[in-house]
């Protein structure tokens, strides 16, 4: 699974995951004005994808000036959710579904209005199970609001099919075989393709060749690997359980965001302290020096003198805590392995999407995670996410809890998003961040700002003598 949180050209994003689709799209989303998606997505239905989208029937939408049912010319399908009453509980989704296995959420509408605001996404990519869940979640979006009643996937009647027919080959009942594989076709009939349904005609061919050994180890890798997602749960807290999940991503996409941030501020203050700290020490005591004779002779030197204090104070106490810190040298192909395993990591020990009882070890590995990673520590980075995908905390998504807890979970998610969205807005307002992102070469940077601190230093300590 890969997913990337974005927060700049939002618009262009989805356009060219769009671009890319090849058989179907399916969005919900509250208000959307904007009109180049909107014609692309008339492209790819003219190309035969086959679209559907629900937006709510509210005043902006209706004064768009977007002719929406040309969607339905085109043989794809357009709906306005909900009655248009004042008042009225609107449909509030942001999200897009792409060939069953791209998945596009987050705070943006795609709106005109939109694209000014402050605002992200998170894409989802190879995880055709958690597409099957949204577009579950697009059917009961169509049951409740417009009463269009929707075939959906039932996988735990396949399962139950499957296992059938799996005992009826071990006990040899021959007569029943070919009965239980016309029931599977049945339920499998018309069914965009996927992991299971791939498995599933695979089964078949296997039984119709008599290969009968491989279709029951084959059936029992579906049955262990599916059955975990075949419990019976009733819509209201299966929708609740998608939007934890959906919530626990995006928060682990820009987590990904601002940590990927904060290690290039310390990968830069730990050249910065190893390469120029020695020098500025120095430039900085002489300075601190020179300003206290003058504030001695001369009193309105004293707040200059001050200052130049509390500089060499501080970037004394920083130089202390980092000059030690050696960061890891990794080459290009390595930095890409550390950022990948970094983030599968991160996504299952993050305390923030752990459930409660884990929080506090969860906490301790993370921090460890994090520390490793900021030291370009490949090896440490790797031994953490071996130990973690062993099972060792499960995620707020994946317990079965009352519906009143799941409601709890899903507001804690949204404040903490909101939380983590306004730290990365000011993280990328830091002075440092700034500095760095303008500096094209960092050997270049580092170079001549040496250069000048001494030619400094030099004037400095010639004024002393």
């Amino acid at each position: 699974m890969q997913t990337q949180a974005y927060f700049e050209d939002i618009q262009f994003h989805i356009k060219k995951e769009i671009s890319k689709a090849n058989y179907s799209i399916q969005i919900a989303v509250a208000w959307f004005t904007d009109r180049d998606i909107f014609n692309l997505l008339c492209d790819k239905a003219k190309n035969k994808v086959k679209i559907e989208l629900l937006i709510v029937n509210d005043k902006i939408n209706k004064n768009s000036g977007i002719e929406y049912d040309l969607l339905n010319n085109l043989g794809s399908n357009f709906w306005f959710v909900g009655s248009g009453k004042e008042h009225e509980n609107i449909m509030h989704n942001k999200f897009c579904i792409i060939d069953y296995d791209t998945i596009i959420t987050g705070s943006y509408n795609w709106s005109v209005k939109a694209k000014n605001n402050n605002e992200n996404i998170t894409i989802i990519k190879e995880n055709p199970e958690l597409a099957k869940q949204f577009a579950v979640e697009i059917n009961a979006i169509k049951e409740k609001y417009l009463n269009i009643k929707t075939d959906s996937f039932d996988i735990s009647k396949i399962l139950i099919r499957l296992e059938t027919l799996k005992n009826i080959i071990i006990l040899e009942d021959t007569e029943d075989i070919n009965y239980q594989v016309k029931k599977i076709k049945l339920l499998v009939k018309n069914q965009n393709v996927s992991d299971v349904i791939s498995n599933i005609n695979e089964i078949i061919i296997l039984i119709e060749k008599s290969n009968f050994s491989k279709a029951v180890l084959l059936i029992s890798e579906i049955v262990n690997k599916y059955k975990q997602i075949a419990v019976y749960i009733d819509p209201d807290i299966s929708a609740l359980k998608l939007e934890i999940k959906s919530l626990e991503l995006q928060l682990s996409s820009i987590e990904d965001e601002k940590t990927d941030i904060e290690k290039l501020i310390s990968g830069f203050e730990i050249r910065y302290n190893s390469e120029l700290g020695e020098y500025l020490i120095k430039l900085l005591k002489i300075r601190k020096e020179k300003l206290k004779k003058e504030a001695e002779k001369d009193d309105t030197k004293k707040a200059e003198f001050e200052e130049a204090e509390n500089d060499f104070n501080e970037f004394e106490n920083n130089y202390n805590h980092t000059k030690d810190k050696k960061a890891f040298e990794l080459s290009e192909d390595e930095q890409k392995d550390l950022k990948s395993l970094f983030r599968k990591a991160s996504k299952l020990c993050h305390p923030d999407v752990v459930s409660d009882e884990f929080k506090e070890e969860a906490e301790k590995v993370f921090n460890a995670l994090k520390q490793a990673y900021d030291l370009n520590d490949l090896k440490k980075v790797n031994e953490i996410l071996k130990n973690l995908e062993k099972g060792v905390f499960k995620s707020n998504s994946e317990k079965i809890s009352e519906k009143e807890k799941l409601l709890l979970i899903v507001t804690q998610l949204k404040l903490k998003l909101e939380e983590l969205e306004n730290n990365l807005k000011k993280l990328k307002n830091n002075e440092t961040y700034i500095t760095i992102t303008k500096i094209e070469n960092w050997d270049n940077y580092f170079t001549e700002t040496k250069n000048n601190i001494l030619q400094e230093l030099k004037k400095l300590e010639n004024g002393q003598k």
